[in-house]
Order: structure tokens, then sequence, then C-alpha cells
């Protein structure tokens, strides 16, 4: 083969090869596994009998799915990364399941509080809770519980776990602060985050993108997915189940009369929207708390060059 044309494929390979780590650039990785994700995600429905929207197959489907993405989680770590699987937010400890509990309460916060501020807004009345504690009513909340905590640690291992670390690691340039790299993969990972839950409003698609950029700062700060599954979940549960403001939920622990406009007062208005900066403060006084100190977390910041790492612990 003649000399240039070798060294023009060597380049090429170059562009997908990381010769110093042995492995496919970050880039490379993060598409792969995103596309063996989005056929996981989309496969699975028709897989699941029976068809329907019955809780039990929700759950179902949402335990198979969270199951499909640890082994997908497994594999690229492995044979794609050439890392141990709980580098990526998965070292689970005691300090793990706590920070997933004070999540929880964080994002379980941010719609009852939506709820308050609608009730003295005049746009949402409460109604009496209207249920009896039988064995069907106790089944259903089972259910919920687990759908909500399912799509919380699938969507967090896809969008937290691996693609901001990798994103951290793929944007970390000499030529870049080592704040700009932490800031880009952050906005990387909400701005899929949001396009990965498009709304049908432009409100919607906003609430979606400051939610991600929210669990990633959980992430940033924590070091750990604990954190931001707890708060995902919490929310999920709370603004879904709890106090839900959709017209007819499959179930209601404390029924609402909404009135007020949806891009206001719905579950990705306006008002929860705003909660998500105190929800920001309650993290950053949580990990105080916890730690000490607030700040990048070391985990985190040790997969920057050493230069600027040491700048931002």
């Amino acid at each position: 083969m003649h000399p240039y044309i070798h060294e023009y494929f060597r380049r090429l390979r170059l562009l997908a090869w990381n010769e110093r780590e042995q492995r496919p650039r970050s880039l490379i990785r993060v598409g792969l596994f995103l596309i063996l994700y989005a056929a996981l995600f989309l496969t699975l429905p028709n897989l699941v009998w029976p068809s329907g929207d019955s809780l039990l197959r929700s759950a179902t489907l949402r335990v198979l799915l969270v199951c499909c993405t640890l082994g997908l989680l497994l594999g690229a770590a492995t044979y794609l990364d050439k890392r141990p699987v709980r580098s990526l937010g998965l070292r689970i400890t005691r300090r793990w399941a706590s920070d997933a509990l004070a999540g929880a309460v964080i994002g379980g916060t941010i719609p009852i509080a939506a709820v308050g501020l609608g009730v003295i807004g005049g746009w949402i009345t409460v109604g009496d809770p209207k249920y009896v504690l039988t064995s069907t009513y106790l089944q259903k909340i089972g259910l919920v519980i687990v759908i909500t905590v399912s799509i919380a640690i699938a969507e967090e291992l896809v969008f937290r776990g691996y693609v901001l670390t990798n994103a951290i690691e793929g944007l970390d340039l000499r030529r870049l602060l080592g704040t700009t790299t932490l800031l880009a993969a952050w906005s990387v990972s909400g701005l899929l985050f949001g396009l990965a839950h498009l709304g049908p409003t432009l409100v919607a698609g906003i609430h979606f993108l400051s939610a991600g950029v929210l669990l990633g700062l959980a992430y940033l700060l924590s070091g750990q997915l604990g954190l931001p599954i707890g708060i995902h979940a919490g929310f999920n549960f709370v603004s879904g189940y709890v106090v839900p403001m959709a017209s007819d939920p499959s179930l209601a622990v404390v029924p609402l009369s909404v009135s007020g406009p949806a891009w206001l007062t719905g579950r990705t208005g306006l008002i929860q929207m705003g909660f998500q900066i105190p929800a920001a403060l309650g993290i950053l006084g949580y990990l105080w708390w916890r730690t000490g100190r607030v700040g990048v977390a070391p985990r985190i910041s040790s997969k920057l060059h050493d230069e600027w790492a040491d700048k931002i612990k």
C-alpha cells in the first residue's frame, strides 16, 4: 500500500480510536450506546404481553427496561469503555442509599410546593382523598412505585451515568479549562435528556431541559447516581400519582381540580419548573451537610487533566 494511502487510513482510524486509551473515542462510545438503548426502548413494548396501558404491564415493561439497560451498561463499560461499571456512579454503599432517599424528598417536594402555590393563586383546588386501603389499592401503589423508580433508574443510568461521564472525558481537551469542560458536558447531557422527552409545547420542552440540568447537577456534585435517581423517582411519583395534575390519572392519592392554564400549572408548567431552583439549593444544602463541602465531586474532577482538576476541587 502506498505510504500516503496508509497514512490517510491511519488518520481516519484515529478519528474513531483513541490510541493512548486503547478504546473508541467518547463520541463513538456514546453514539453506539444511545443507538442500542433506543433499539431496546422501541423493541421491548412489542415483547410484553398483553398489550394495553394497565399498571401491571407498565411496571413489567419498566422492570425489563432496567434489566436490559443494566446489561447494556455492563457491556459498554466492559468492552467499549474498558472500566468497571461501578465507576459510572454505581458504587452502591449506605451513603449511596441515603443520597437516594434524600433525593426522593427533594424531588417530591417540587410538585407539592407547586400545588401549594397553585392553591394560593386560586388555580388549583384540593379535593378530599377518596380511597379505601384495600389490597387492590395497595397493589396499585406498589405498581406505580415500581414504575417511577424503574423509569428513574433506567434514564439516570443512560443520561448521567453513561452520557455525562463520557462527555466529560471526551470534552477534556487541553485548550479548554476544566470548568468549561464540565459545563459543556453538563449541557450535552441536559440537552440529550430534553430531546429524549420532546414535549408538545415549548414550555414542556424547556421543563425537561431544565430537569436534565438539575439531575446533572446532582450527579456532578455527588459523584454517584443515588441522588439523581432519588430526585427523578420522587418527582415522578408525587407529580404523577400523589398530586397528579392530569385530567384522568390512573391513580390519585390526593385528587386535584385544576383551572389554571397547563403552561403555568401543569406537570411541566412554569410553576414546577421554577421550583427546580430551590431544589438545586436543596441539593447544595444536603451535600454540604453530608460532606462539609460544596463542589464538584472528587470522583468527577479526577477525570479532568490534573492542572485544572486541582483548581475546581
